[in-house]
């Protein structure tokens, strides 16, 4: 039982601010791609 919890406890503790950090990072990637695609669409235009 105890054992359980601090499993638990490690989990949310430090599991969702690494998912948290991963998908920030994940999102900043594909908004500069997506930009740099807009930019060579508009000169291409």
């Amino acid at each position: 039982m105890d054992f359980t919890v601090l499993i638990v406890g490690l989990l949310i503790g430090v599991g969702i601010p690494l998912r948290n950090k991963a998908i920030k990072e994940y999102r900043k990637k594909r908004d500069r791609n997506n930009n740099s695609q807009n930019q060579t669409r508009d000169k291409n235009e």
